[in-house]
This record gives C-alpha cells, sequence and structure tokens, in this order.
C-alpha cells in the first residue's frame, strides 16, 4: 500500500444513496483516519429543528465539521470529510483550509451510473435517523430539484475522482481505486 507525504482532506461528493458513506468507511479504516460526517453533525441538531430554519441546521453541520477539520490538520493529520459537498460555496471553503493549513485537497465523487439500483439501495436504508435524509426516490427528486443544479459545479484544479458506485465490479474494487488515487495525489510532500 502506498504513503501519504503530506496532510491530506479527501472530501466525498455525491447525492444522497450514492455509497459515499460506504466508501467513505471503506477509505477511512484502510487509511486509518478519522471520518467526520456532516449527517452524525446534522443527526444531533435535529430538535433545534422547532426553532431553527432546516438551512441553518445544515450549514452549522458544515461549520462543525469543518473546524474538527481544521483541528485534525493542525495536529498533522489527514481527514476524510463525508458530505454532499452539494454547493459550490462548500469547496470553496475547503479550498481555503487546505491553504491556510498545507494540506492537500482531494474530492472522491460517487456517481451512480444505475438510477434503478441507486434507488433499490436509497429505498432499502430508508430515511436514518434524524429523519432528513431521503427515504423515497420521490422524496430524493425533490430534494435534487431544490438544488436547481448547483450541484453540479466545476472544481478546478481540484484532484477529483469520479466512482460509479453501482458499476457491476466487486466493491473492493472501487475502495482500491480510490485509494490508489489518494496515493498518487499525496504520496509527495505539498509544495507551498
Amino acid at each position: 500500500m502506498g504513503k501519504m507525504e503530506s496532510k491530506v482532506i479527501i472530501a466525498m461528493k455525491g447525492h444522497p444513496g450514492s455509497g459515499k458513506s460506504t466508501l467513505a468507511e471503506s477509505i477511512a479504516s484502510s487509511l486509518g483516519i478519522p471520518v467526520l460526517d456532516k449527517d452524525d453533525v446534522k443527526d444531533c441538531t435535529q430538535p433545534l429543528l422547532l426553532t431553527s430554519p432546516a438551512s441553518l441546521l445544515n450549514d452549522l453541520s458544515y461549520d462543525v465539521i469543518y473546524q474538527i477539520a481544521s483541528t485534525q490538520l493542525r495536529l498533522g493529520l489527514s481527514v476524510l470529510l463525508d458530505s454532499p459537498l452539494s454547493r459550490r460555496a462548500h469547496l470553496d471553503r475547503l479550498r481555503r483550509l487546505a491553504n491556510d493549513l498545507s494540506a492537500r485537497l482531494l474530492i472522491i465523487e460517487c456517481r451512480p451510473a444505475d438510477h434503478s439500483e441507486w434507488r433499490r439501495r436509497l429505498e432499502a436504508r430508508g430515511g436514518g435517523a434524524g429523519g432528513h435524509k431521503p427515504a423515497t426516490w420521490e422524496e430524493l427528486e425533490k430534494l435534487l430539484e431544490g438544488y436547481g443544479g448547483c450541484s453540479e459545479y466545476d472544481v478546478g484544479d481540484v484532484a477529483r475522482l469520479a466512482v460509479d458506485t453501482t458499476a457491476n465490479v466487486p466493491f473492493e474494487e472501487i475502495c482500491s481505486t480510490a485509494l490508489e488515487f489518494i496515493f498518487t495525489h499525496a504520496a509527495k510532500p505539498l509544495e507551498i
């Protein structure tokens, strides 16, 4: 297995049910780095929905994982962020964080090509503990419609790997491809 010579922020990107969390956990386990999951924070803030707008809680969830990532990076640790990364503003903020803390930023985007398999997986998992995850394909379609296309944006010079998480290959092969991508980009020290 390769070696990471620089601090790395591995940012997962993709819609709900696309396989982000499953792949994120496998990658993080292989690398021995923490996963900072936006949904973990959002699940804990659900009671605040009675007094706060959902968009505020979503932004708070990103704020929390970025703050924890900052702490880990200052300690010299790499991190994996599990979130949809659905808005360009989230990526821009990660770019600043990586730049400020001399870390390499990598994106692994889960793009399931087989929508019927994606739908099956989404509906099999249900809505999750916090109730904020879409539990049906119709709920996902409504969520994506609300994005208004903003989730499809150019990542610029950030290294990005797109993986089809519904491809007819063993999951270990998808994970191996992701790890190879990470090691290819993090095998040499970041030049400052």
